[in-house]
């Protein structure tokens, strides 16, 4: 038996130990201690594969959008994962218990807003020049993405990726530097066009909804 098959049936003899039949649970407990100590694994080990990385592809090679950037963190507190954007690969990573749905919805929710930003562009800014129009979409998609953010901080809460994720991501990526996304936009107190163009942007997102699963328990649902 390998350590991969050794941690799975570490954990499922550790969830066994909190059976409520108390010669059940000490029994799966002194297996799973008598495992880990066979295989040399310890607690950080057993907690830290819970822990999964997986990637959703941004707009940009090197730089992402403020806008970009903003859905990667409100998708990752939905799901309480941790997030970094790795460039001249050109996508944002997501580490936690549930990266995979958190990547899944990243990818839907960029597809969706890409395609509301380029309705926009045609229907209101095709008469813009190219910078102006650039601009502006980002505005739209700030608001977009501000709707979205609403949903979650409802029912996300305050909630904080787990130690385990934490720990991963400084054992795994020991060497991430911050470094701010483009905002286009970067300026004073923002114009009665650019809440016009946000406003559009919040509009455009009332088809998109961010639930619980059933009872709450159950993983988000991107509907």
């Amino acid at each position: 038996m390998d350590h991969s098959k050794a941690l799975d049936k570490i954990k499922k003899l550790l969830r066994l130990a909190g059976s409520s039949n108390p010669h059940e649970a000490a029994a799966a407990m002194r297996q799973a201690r008598a495992m880990m100590e066979k295989f040399g694994l310890g607690e950080a080990d057993v907690t830290l594969s819970e822990v999964s990385e997986h990637s959703a592809a941004s707009g940009s090679k090197v730089t992402p959008a403020q806008w970009e950037a903003s859905l990667s963190l409100t998708v990752a507190q939905a799901y309480s994962c941790k997030t970094l954007f790795l460039p001249y690969a050109g996508s944002y990573r997501f580490i936690g218990e549930m990266a995979e749905v958190a990547s899944y919805t990243m990818t839907i929710l960029m597809r969706q807003v890409r395609k509301a930003r380029r309705d926009y562009i045609t229907t209101e800014l095709k008469r813009c020049k190219p910078a102006n129009k650039t601009k502006r979409a980002d505005m739209f998609c700030e608001g977009w993405v501000w709707a979205i953010r609403q949903q979650v901080n409802q029912f996300a809460g305050n909630a904080q990726p787990s130690e385990a994720a934490e720990s991963y991501l400084r054992w795994k990526y020991p060497s991430t530097v911050e470094k701010l996304p483009n905002d286009r936009n970067r300026k004073g107190k923002p114009s009665q066009r650019d809440l016009r163009d946000a406003g559009r942007g919040i509009d455009a997102a009332d088809d998109v909804q961010l639930n619980h699963g059933v009872g709450g328990s159950a993983p988000l649902a991107l509907t």
